[in-house]
């Protein structure tokens, strides 16, 4: 286990290319405070917060810099930041719950859970299953949601979730457009989308018979103990909320927190601490501190990877909320977010039960590819 104890010059070679001195212990959490404290003053993110655990334990959560530089406010690990498309994690799990209740069929269309109707119009004959939403290859572009930037500032947007989906993808509603759906056909390849995301907490809603944020704090949060999380910017402390810094939205707006309509793809908004509930759950076959999230065999399937084609190649693609990436030396699953004023990752390597949550309320630079594997690799020495 203590193999990788040195591997910093490794780390810096294969993300950054500084200069290294000498080998840092990798296993020091002083050192790898270091790493991060370097990172944080490069890219001049305003703060970190990270936690690293394994199995069901924390092993180190911390924080550096400020949540709200202009009142000094320090970050913490029970800072809540806006997390992005990490929501969509969380997503795919509420779908998922229903689908284990066998209220939620992933393979059927998903016409016969709405209320409005779903279709590629140059494939009519073609249906749309959840399945192929959790796994981004239902075919569902956000080209046009892209142009018509509905983000809001200082408050949540106004338009119930449900009407802003049949808005989307009703003919001659307002934000329907043929751009609204790729050329290729339900299932043939992989995009990542958003709305197509927030289709899935649709979805939710309408199976559940309750609204998605009500769905995800009855049967997520509060039974993980999660109750610094929250959807709506409404239900949020704004005061432990951290400012996002970023040129195109801090000091632009007379509020900086952003909403947008698709909400289930990532408007979450929670603590390292407290989503490290979720990730450990994950992480432990669907079950932390005797709440079962979920059963085994459901987690195992949302981890499993699909292969969709992409540029003319079959490659391994999405799982369920979730995707494999290579960070480093490291082949880890889970999912990032990025979006104005924020950074974040949530990763766990499956080989070892280390996983490792880290947010910034700062547009980054390039990545936090380096302090994720950094954690990862300090917490594979214990």
């Amino acid at each position: 286990m203590h193999k990788n104890k040195y591997l910093f010059c490794v780390l810096l070679l294969l993300f950054s290319c500084k200069k290294v001195d000498k080998p840092v212990d990798i296993s020091s959490q002083s050192e790898v405070l270091k790493l991060i404290q370097a990172e944080k003053n490069i890219q001049n993110l305003s703060s970190v917060a990270f936690c690293v655990i394994k199995n069901d334990q924390i092993l180190w959560s911390d924080a550096i810099g400020y949540a709200n530089k202009e009142k000094k406010i320090a970050a913490t690990p029970d800072t809540r930041y806006f997390v992005a498309s990490i929501s969509k994690t969380v997503t795919a799990v509420a779908a998922m719950q229903l689908y284990e209740k066998g209220l939620l069929d992933i393979d059927a269309d998903v016409n016969i859970y709405l209320p409005f109707t779903v279709k590629n119009p140059k494939y009519p004959d073609q249906k749309i299953t959840t399945r192929m939403l959790l796994s981004h290859s239902s075919s569902i572009s956000d080209d046009r949601y892209r142009e018509l930037n509905l983000i809001c500032f200082g408050f949540d947007y106004p338009q119930p979730l449900g009407d802003f989906l049949n808005d989307f993808f009703t003919e001659g509603r307002q934000y329907y457009s043929t751009k609204n759906y790729y050329d290729y056909s339900p299932g043939a390849e992989a995009n990542y989308t958003n709305v197509g995301f927030a289709l899935v907490g649709y979805l939710v809603e309408r199976v559940s018979g309750q609204d998605f944020d009500s769905y995800c704090k009855t049967n997520i949060f509060l039974p993980l103990g999660m109750t610094k999380t929250e959807w709506y910017l409404k239900n949020t402390p704004l005061d432990e909320l951290a400012i996002p810094y970023s040129p195109l939205v801090t000091g632009v707006f007379q509020s900086p927190h952003l909403s947008f309509p698709d909400i289930p793809s990532g408007t979450l908004k929670t603590t390292v601490n407290d989503l490290s509930k979720f990730l450990r759950a994950i992480m432990m076959n669907g079950t932390f501190n005797g709440y079962q999230m979920l059963k085994p065999e459901t987690v195992l399937l949302m981890e499993t990877a699909t292969y969709h084609l992409q540029a003319g190649k079959f490659i391994m693609s999405y799982g369920f909320g979730m995707y494999y990436r290579e960070i480093g030396n490291l082949n880890l699953l889970g999912h990032s977010g990025g979006e104005q004023g924020a950074t974040s990752d949530m990763v766990f390597d499956p080989n070892t039960n280390v996983g490792a949550i880290v947010f910034s309320n700062t547009t980054s630079i390039s990545d936090i590819d380096l302090i994720v594997n950094s954690l990862i690799q300090y917490g594979n020495t214990k």
